[in-house]
C-alpha cells in the first residue's frame, strides 16, 4: 500500500509539472510594438486627460522610451511598464499586461515608473 501512496504522490508532481511547462510555453515571450497596445477605459475614467497626454507622449517619446517588467505585487498580476524618460522630475507612462493590453496611464516622479512602483 505504502508503495502506492509515493507511486500517486510522483504522478501528482509530475501533472503538476507538465501543467506548469504548459503555462510557461503560452505566455507571450515579447510584448506587441506600442503602436499595437489595447487601450482601456480605465486609465481616462480614473486620471482623465492625464492618461490621454501620458499614452500620446509614450508612443511618440522616441530615444527617451524606457521599459521594465513589474512581477507580480499584491494587487496587481505581473506587467511592463513603459515611460518616457523626459530629463525632469516627473514621467508620462503606461502598465501594460504581458499581452499587451492597457491597464493604465498617467504622469508620475520617473524614479516611480523605473521601480514599478503602483
Amino acid at each position: 500500500m505504502e508503495a502506492t501512496a509515493k507511486n500517486n504522490t510522483w504522478l501528482v508532481f509530475l501533472a503538476l509539472g507538465a501543467l506548469l511547462l504548459i503555462a510557461l510555453l503560452a505566455m507571450p515571450l515579447e510584448l506587441p510594438p506600442l503602436g499595437q497596445v489595447k487601450p482601456r477605459a480605465h486609465a481616462v475614467e480614473r486620471h482623465g486627460e492625464d492618461a490621454v497626454a501620458a499614452r500620446k507622449a509614450v508612443l511618440t517619446c522616441g530615444d527617451g522610451l524606457r521599459a521594465q517588467f513589474c512581477p507580480r505585487t499584491s494587487v496587481h498580476g505581473p506587467s511592463v511598464a513603459f515611460w518616457c524618460e523626459t530629463g525632469g522630475f516627473l514621467c508620462p507612462g503606461m502598465y501594460l499586461t504581458l499581452g499587451g493590453v492597457e491597464k493604465t496611464c498617467f504622469t508620475r516622479p520617473c524614479e516611480q515608473w523605473r521601480k514599478c512602483n503602483d
